[in-house]
Order: structure tokens, then C-alpha cells, then sequence
């Protein structure tokens, strides 16, 4: 498909790049984020990467209670539809659209604290959330093997010395019912008292769809409560310890296809969708060393999930797709950074870390019979960073890390895969601060995805099908970031491309010779290109009005013959890679409280999957709240998907008869209209 620009997109692309000579007597100064998942804390202005940041004060304007609320409205980030909250992301194009394998491989790193959920996001609640840091292209240097396509970073808000606290209530269509409580404070009046962080959150509703065969609304049900707390110590004057631990319990039901693409269903065995996470993460940070920063960062996360569905999605039969599955991830990481006092030459900046991590994940998956799977991968490295100040004013960046990926896997059917494989990336960027207004940048990246292996397959499958090479990513990058105080307007804008070498993709073929039939796999194609424009902007315009927005332009191609042989995808788009996605909003505080916010999103069509040549379509979707606040409390009436669009988030191309040669394109439908209220009292 050819880039073309709408007029829509035309203007919001003028606004992030143009500025106004005139200046705004009553504006709202926008302060500096500093961004927590950088190897060294920077802030947005003055980092060298493709990032977007929602902070909380954003996320409560737009009424965003879990990471599904803003994901589609992060410039080229894509979900697919796969389960009953995002889990499976695409950044710029890149990323899974389901896993079936029993050996997870992200492309996509999601961290909560430190905390490792990369490709099990669903734990990815905002209440009481500090900010969302969507960082875009390779994060390797960053997060390892798992953020080939980026890294999305969820920062909770830290502890205070003073107390305050917070309640939020919410009822809406579709039996919505949402509380969230949180407090904080210090446990004494002492100096350097340890402090406390709780936040509780609870949400139930019906899901959306009425199953005609057991005459239920509530079979695709959400039933999700979550508890986060955070502590703060400080044994030493020169000395910080952050635990943060994590409760998410997800109970929801997965009733979400109809062979009529619409949101009533006919399955006689309606799935489930779980996801039971708790989790700690522990962060010292050390500057007793007046020539060292030391920090030493410990999680773990142990997750237990299941997922299935009906097979057939109707009453024909009673066959179930069911998987079980428990994940334990432990990881340390610890990094030693330099001070002023200690730069190299009195010019650079270094840092040096060393990073290990266990996973082990067991399987147990009941498909027209059982089979059991146990995975085990272990992950060393070792990273380092130099900062060379060229002056005052520009800055050569240099990081590399060097990976070991170690993995073992058996199953029930006598598959044994033991693979091991050194992995290293490099980046280099150079960073000029034309002013406090304009930062620039220009960087290449080399970015690494570990290879693995298909497990399931057939008995007989050919080597091909078996195992898969590690993908090599090279990303050039040039950007730049203005911070206009005086204006009250922050833009970003960055171009990028993309050389895919060995590039994998996720596939599926039907084949009569499996028991299952279904044969799920992960392949190389020869060779890929993403490149597009990442842009946003944000735009206190006065003390009462603001507008924000961003911008997607992306563009992919494809060479190579798939596994599944019958089918061509040489040159042609990649799965799940809109051309453009757009988002823009404003927001209206009147002096007297009154309060008034919209947004729109806006998506291009995109191809499901690179077996077949089914297509979304192109939509847009509107949401709107009013509202009124005062200084302890807040009321808000809201609507979602306001002119109720339809619009699918993921599909398939199959036929569900013998001799399968006839087959239709099913559509998993995303959230129709919903209206609802809000209150917010705090104290």
C-alpha cells in the first residue's frame, strides 16, 4: 500500500513540527519526565531514542484503568486480539500474534517495576500509575533479547512522606463495576522514616456478548482484582531500598468469536482467560561511593494462566482447546554508573551491568488429547555504556551487550530441544542540545532476537519446520524533541528504518496428518523493511485548554516464500502493520470546575496474518467524558467508541469443513459503545 497523508493526518503532522512565535501570558508549564527504563535516568527531552510517555495525570484525562485503554493510541503500536486483555503487542510491526509453541520468545519487553511480563501483559493495570514509557524500535542494550521491537515500561507512583489517599468508583453499561483505593504516607513523623504505597483495584463486567446457546451475556466476562504495594526505606544516609510486590488476579472468560463476525455466539463451551501473577521486585541504590552509583535490581515473578476456547465456536460439538500454564521468572541485574568525579578523561560517562535471569515454564495443553511441556531458559549478560561529551552541547553514545541464551524444553511426545546461543547488540547515537528548547538526535542500532525451535509439529516434519535462526535487526534513527515553556508545548518526532535479516514470523497451516490438525510454528523469511515517522505532540495551550495527539506512519515489506508453500507474501505488506494510526484530543477545565475531554483514534487497515490475505478495515474510534472537579472530588460522565464503530482486532482465513477448500475470514470484534460514571474523592 502506498503512504498517502489524509488531511486529518496532514494537520496533526504541521503541528508537531511548526511552532508559534507568539507567546501565552497564562500557560501551564509542562515539567520535565524523567524516564525510569533508560540505563541511566534521563530525562524525555534529552534521551536519544524514539519514546512516548503517558503520565497519570493523562491517563485519568482519558479515563485509562489498564494498558488496553491507551495501547491503539500509541503511535505504531498494534495488539492482536488473541485473549481478553492485550498480551500479544506489535511495536513498528514487529511482534507476535499468538503463541501456541510452549516456548515463549518475546519481541515486544513489558516490565511493571522492574518486574518482568513480557509476553504476559495482562497484568498491565494504570490505576495509581506514575507514567507509561513506550519505548520504540530495538531495546536491546535496554532489556535484553525480549525487546527487539521495543520496550514498554510501567512506572507505579513511589511512596511519600506525606499522607494522602484516593477512592474511585465506577458503573457503567455492560454491568461495569470498577473500585480502586490507594493511600500512602510514612510509618513515623522521623526523618528518613520508611514509607508505604497501597493501591487496590477492582473490575467487573459482562464482556460484551450474549451466547445464544446457553441464553448468558456474561460468558466473555471480565472478573479482574489487582493489589500493588510499595515500600521505601533508608537504612543508610547514602542508601534507598524500593520493594514494590504485585497481586493480579485475573478470572475472565473467553467467549469472543461467532462465525457470523458478530458479537452474539453460539459455543456450547464457552473458554476462560486467567491470569493469577504475584511478584517482588527489590531496587537498592547505593552512592556511598562518591565515584559510583551502584544499583542492584532483583525480581521474580511466578504466574500461573489458562486459555482455552470452544473448537469449533458453535453447539456442533463439545471439543475444547485448553491450555494450562505456570511461568516463573527470576532475574538480577546490577549496574554500577559513574559520577561527575569520575568520568573518564573528565569527558565521558560509563556504566557497566551484569544481568542474569531464569524462566522456566510448564505447559500441560488438552486438544483432541494431552500433552505436557516443560521450558526452561537461562539468560546472562553483560552490558556497558559510554557517554563522550564532544561539548557542551553534543554527546556520542556508545552501548553494547554480549548475551548468553541457554534453553532447554521436553514434552510428552519425546521432543527435546537444548539450544544455547551467544547473542550481542550495539548501538551508537549522537545527541546535539541545540538550546533548552531543541535536543536532536541521529543513532544506529543493531538489535538481536534469539532463534528456537516448533515444537507439535507432525511426526515426519521436515528440518525447516523444526527450528527457527536468530533474526538481526539494524535500525537507524534521526529525531528531534523541542520543549517550548513559554508555549506550554512538547513535540516529538523521529524517522526510522528498519533491515530485518533472518526476520521471523508466526505462521499456521492446516494439516490432516497432525492429530491436532492445526500446526502452529515460527519461520525466517529471507528479508523484511519497516521504516516509517513516530510523532507526538503535547500542547497546553493556556491554563484551561490543551490538546495533544500523535502520529504513525509505517510502511513494511516482505521477502521470502512462507513454509506454507501454497501461499506468496514476497514483497508484500506485513501482518498487522497499519500505514497510519493517529490519535488526537483536547481537554477543557473552566475555572469553575466544569471539564471536558475527546479524542480520536484512527487506524488503517492491515493484513491479520502472512499466511493468507485477509484484511482488517480502516476505523475510527471516538471517546468523550465531561465532567466537574473540585479541590477533594470529581465526577465524570463518559463515553466509549462513542459512534459505536466496528472493527475487528485480529483474524483468521480458514474453513471449518472437510475438505477445507472453501474457506471465510472470522473476525474478533473490538469493545462496541459504552457509556458510564466516574467519581474520585481523595483525602
Amino acid at each position: 500500500m502506498s503512504l498517502k497523508l489524509t488531511p486529518l493526518s496532514t494537520a496533526i503532522f504541521t503541528c508537531l513540527v511548526a511552532t508559534s512565535s507568539a507567546t501565552h501570558a497564562n500557560t501551564t508549564l509542562l515539567s520535565p519526565v524523567i524516564i525510569t527504563a533508560d540505563l541511566r535516568e534521563e530525562t524525555e527531552q534529552n534521551l536519544p531514542a524514539s519514546i512516548e510517555v503517558t503520565t497519570q495525570a493523562e491517563l485519568q484525562d482519558q479515563g485509562a484503568l489498564h494498558f488496553d485503554d491507551i495501547l491503539l493510541k500509541t503511535a505504531n503500536v498494534n495488539v492482536s486480539g488473541q485473549s481478553s486483555r492485550a498480551r500479544h503487542i506489535q511495536i513498528r510491526g514487529i511482534g507476535q500474534r499468538d503463541k501456541y509453541t510452549g516456548a515463549p520468545n518475546s519481541s515486544v519487553g513489558f516490565a511493571i517495576d522492574d518486574m518482568d511480563f513480557s509476553g504476559i501483559a495482562m497484568a498491565a493495570n494504570l490505576f495509581d500509575v506514575k507514567q507509561v514509557e513506550v519505548l520504540k524500535g530495538p531495546q536491546n542494550i535496554r532489556f535484553g533479547q525480549s525487546a527487539i521491537a521495543g520496550l514498554i515500561n510501567i512506572e507505579t507512583n513511589a511512596p511519600t512522606p506525606y499522607p494522602e489517599g484516593m477512592v474511585e468508583a465506577t458503573v457503567g453499561e455492560d454491568n461495569l463495576r470498577e473500585l480502586g483505593f490507594m493511600s500512602s504516607g510514612a510509618f513515623s513523623t522521623k526523618k528518613n522514616a520508611p514509607q508505604y504505597r497501597v493501591a487496590l483495584f477492582k473490575h467487573n463486567s459482562d464482556g460484551f456478548r450474549r451466547n445464544a446457546t446457553l441464553d448468558r451475556n456474561d460468558t466473555n466476562a471480565r472478573d479482574e482484582q489487582m493489589f500493588r504495594a510499595k515500600l521505601r526505606f533508608f537504612p543508610k544516609q547514602d542508601t534507598k531500598i524500593d520493594v514494590a510486590l504485585l497481586h493480579s488476579d485475573l478470572n475472565n472468560g473467553y467467549d469472543a468469536w461467532s462465525r457470523d463476525n458478530s458479537f452474539t455466539t453460539y459455543s456450547n463451551q464457552p473458554g476462560k482467560d486467567t491470569q493469577l501473577s504475584n511478584a517482588v521486585s527489590i531496587k537498592a541504590t547505593s552512592t556511598a561511593n562518591p565515584n559510583v552509583q551502584f544499583i542492584a535490581k532483583t525480581s521474580l515473578v511466578n504466574s500461573d494462566m489458562l486459555y482455552s476456547y470452544d473448537e469449533d465456536w458453535t453447539s456442533a460439538s463439545s471439543g475444547t482447546y485448553l491450555n494450562k500454564k505456570h511461568r516463573r521468572t527470576l532475574s538480577q541485574e546490577l549496574r554500577w554508573i559513574s559520577t561527575p568525579q569520575s568520568r573518564i578523561s573528565d569527558q565521558t560517562d560509563w556504566l557497566f551491568g551484569l544481568y542474569a535471569s531464569k524462566l522456566d515454564e510448564r505447559n500441560q495443553t488438552e486438544y483432541w488429547g494431552n500433552s505436557d511441556s516443560d521450558f526452561t531458559l537461562v539468560k546472562t549478560a553483560a552490558f556497558t555504556q559510554f557517554d563522550y561529551h564532544l561539548s557542551k552541547k553534543s554527546t556520542l553514545t556508545f552501548g553494547l551487550r554480549g548475551e548468553q541464551n541457554s534453553s532447554d524444553f521436553s514434552n510428552s511426545a519425546n521432543e527435546n530441544y537444548s539450544p544455547e546461543e551467544a547473542l550481542w547488540g550495539a548501538n551508537l547515537t549522537y545527541r546535539y542540545i541545540y538550546s533548552p528548547v531543541y535536543t536532536a538526535f541521529a543513532g544506529i542500532t543493531k538489535g538481536y532476537k534469539a532463534g528456537g525451535f516448533n515444537a507439535g509439529q507432525p511426526s515426519g516434519t521436515a528440518e525447516q519446520y523444526l527450528q527457527y535462526d536468530a533474526e538481526t535487526l539494524i535500525n537507524y534513527e534521526i529525531g528531534l524533541k523541542s520543549h517550548h515553556p513559554a508555549l506550554g508545548l512538547k513535540t516529538n518526532i523521529t524517522a526510522f528504518y528498519m533491515d530485518r535479516i533472518d526476520p521471523q514470523f508466526d505462521g499456521y497451516t492446516y494439516d490432516p496428518s497432525s492429530f491436532t490438525s492445526w500446526v502452529f510454528y515460527t519461520e525466517n523469511f529471507d528479508s523484511a523493511k519497516n521504516y516509517g515517522i513516530e510523532a507526538d505532540f503535547n500542547w497546553q495551550v493556556n491554563n484551561n485548554f490543551a490538546a495533544y495527539g500523535s502520529l504513525g506512519l509505517l510502511q513494511t515489506s516482505v521477502s521470502g516464500t512462507p513454509l506454507n508453500s501454497a501461499f506468496t507474501v514476497d514483497g508484500r505488506e506485513q501482518a498487522h502493520a497499519p500505514a497510519y494510526q493517529i490519535n488526537l484530543g483536547a481537554t477543557y477545565r473552566a475555572n469553575n470546575g466544569l471539564y471536558a475531554q475527546a479524542d480520536i483514534t484512527a487506524l488503517d487497515q492491515f493484513y491479520f496474518d502472512n499466511v493468507h490475505d485477509a484484511k482488517s478495515k480502516d476505523y475510527r474510534v471516538i471517546n468523550a467524558r465531561v465532567g466537574y472537579e473540585a479541590k477533594d472530588y470529581e465526577l465524570y460522565l463518559w463515553a466509549k467508541n462513542l459512534t459505536d464503530e466496528t472493527y475487528a482486532t485480529r483474524g483468521y482465513h480458514f474453513d471449518f469443513n472437510a475438505p477445507w477448500t472453501n474457506p471465510s475470514t472470522y473476525v474478533r470484534l473490538g469493545d462496541p459503545r459504552q457509556f458510564g460514571i466516574t467519581s474520585r474523592v481523595y483525602f
